[in-house]
């Protein structure tokens, strides 16, 4: 059998199999939580499987990558806040210290890695930082898609499967930093969710609910009570003692919309008084760039980290470079970086420092020779592009919508909350229909990942 996505494990899967099983999982059920009913994107009720050894290396880079980046401020740029300021702030050299101070506590700080599986083991394509990082809420599917196979949900097959909860370890990390980083003996712990304005009252009332449900069985587990809230950011008050929303006070800030970035002052002098735990505090802003990932791959190359940290960081991270008219090594050989992307088209792929869902990503592979160099010199032009050498994914077989088993691209989601790897999940896509960009927002079906004990 060619490689699949259930990979040594597909022959049991199949043997245990006594029915055709419909390639996507039903969500319009009261099984799910009301929140998750009619999720908008398709997911697959196949998941994928992954041996001990995947496992360690998920764990691996999950871990590693997020705690490096934090490195990048004192190693690179030496703490030059101008530097610091011309790099990632338009030359705001007022943000770049007040990101600096926020970077400087080390908090740790939820993160998703968006990885390839090639040839040559996985390769980070990009890093999600705070708390507004999709993927986590799959452990709400994962009841029905234990419940479709036998072999998942029948504990005398001889195989064991081991699926991790990421949002419940979401929450048992939040509660650990607030813990870790208030030093707050209250038997009361609150968070405190960011709502936009315009959001519908009905969702925000029900994404509160679910949330309060997890972090009350939290922190039932470790003795104390609290309570979620949902808000908009301006009713936050920071008073002498803590920050405040009406007349409680909060531990955690959250904000689960990603495209709101704007903070009160308020949310920013709790967060530097130590009165909360905020993972969305200017520092995350600037270590979450995917230029960073160039900037990792320098100082490895320098062995600026420790131990196998520097061999690590090479093999992780594809080659990544800075899109300015300038000499690059590639290959073990010096190029004109902007002749080398226009003369090897299919070997790289272009992105913004910041974008999301796959917008303003280039891949020479897919594209005609005059797009690809328009896309070249619009990412000269701004300065806030990088190359990076095209991952290919493995082909591996996979359920389309059609239930048909035919090639797949994959791009995984991989969840580290400091030092703990919090599983992952996957979205594939068609060899004869992927343009290279594997979304969710692009037609991606979405897929559970379960680890072989």
């Amino acid at each position: 059998m060619k490689q699949t996505i259930l990979f040594d494990t597909y022959t049991a899967f199949k043997e245990q199999s006594s029915e055709v099983i419909p390639a996507l999982i039903n969500t319009n059920t009261d099984v799910l939580p009301e929140i998750f009913r009619n999720f908008k994107y398709p997911i697959s009720s196949c998941p994928v499987i992954v041996d001990k050894e995947l496992t360690q290396k998920l764990t691996e880079v999950s871990t590693l990558i997020p705690k490096l980046l934090h490195k990048i401020p004192r190693l690179y740029f030496k703490d030059d806040a101008q530097e610091i300021a011309d790099f990632y702030f338009d030359g705001d050299e007022t943000i770049a210290q007040f990101s600096m101070m926020c970077q400087e506590k080390e908090v740790p700080v939820s993160c998703r890695l968006d990885l390839s599986l090639t040839t040559t083991g996985f390769k980070v394509l990009e890093v999600n930082m705070g708390s507004s990082i999709g993927g986590m809420e799959f452990q709400n599917f994962e009841p029905i898609i234990r419940n479709t196979h036998n072999i998942l949900s029948n504990v005398n097959t001889g195989k064991q499967f081991n699926y991790r909860k990421t949002q419940t370890l979401y929450i048992k990390f939040v509660v650990e930093q607030i813990l870790a980083y208030t030093q707050t003996n209250s038997a009361e712990i609150n968070i405190f969710l960011v709502s936009r304005e315009d959001s519908e009252k009905e969702y925000n009332e029900v994404a509160k609910n679910f949330f309060d449900a997890l972090l009350k069985k939290e922190l039932q587990r470790i003795g104390k009570r609290g309570n979620v809230y949902m808000d908009t950011v301006l009713s936050l008050k920071m008073k002498s003692d803590g920050l405040y929303f009406e007349n409680k006070n909060m531990h955690a800030v959250l904000i689960l919309d990603f495209s709101l970035n704007t903070i009160s002052p308020d949310l920013f002098r709790a967060f530097i008084m130590n009165s909360i735990y905020f993972p969305d505090h200017l520092g995350t802003t600037f270590i979450r760039d995917k230029r960073n990932l160039a900037l990792l791959r320098r100082l490895a190359n320098e062995n600026k980290f420790e131990g196998t940290q520097n061999e690590l960081v090479l093999q992780y991270i594809p080659w990544t470079e800075l899109v300015t008219d300038a000499d690059v090594i590639y290959e073990n050989e010096t190029h004109n970086i902007i002749k080398l992307l226009k003369t090897n088209k299919d070997k790289f792929v272009i992105k913004i420092s910041d974008g999301l869902q796959g917008n303003d990503v280039f891949i020479g592979k897919f594209m005609s020779i005059t797009n690809w160099e328009n896309a070249i010199e619009n990412a000269l032009a701004t300065k806030k592009y990088i190359a990076q050498e095209f991952s290919d994914s493995l082909n591996l077989l996979a359920p389309n919508k059609e239930n048909e088993w035919t090639p797949h691209k994959l791009v995984w989601g991989s969840f580290g909350f400091g030092d703990t790897y919090a599983g992952s999940w996957v979205r594939m896509s068609p060899v004869e229909k992927t343009t290279g960009v594997i979304n969710s927002a692009t037609g991606a079906v979405e897929a559970i990942v379960y680890e072989q004990i």
